[in-house]
């Protein structure tokens, strides 16, 4: 194998790596986002519309 080979190829690996973080990222923040609507969803159907907690 020679230098540049090895150049080129330790180059895609960082382009992929950094592509694979991206959109791991992205999946994690919908299911932070998705997690914190249905918490509020399930805490909400504990108590009754209208009612005020003191």
């Amino acid at each position: 194998m020679n230098f540049e080979a090895g150049i080129s190829f330790i180059f895609f690996l960082i382009i992929f790596g950094f592509t694979n973080y991206l959109m791991m990222f992205r999946r994690y923040e919908n299911y932070i986002k998705k997690k914190k609507f249905l918490q509020k969803e399930k805490i909400s159907r504990l108590y009754p519309r209208g009612s005020f907690i003191f």
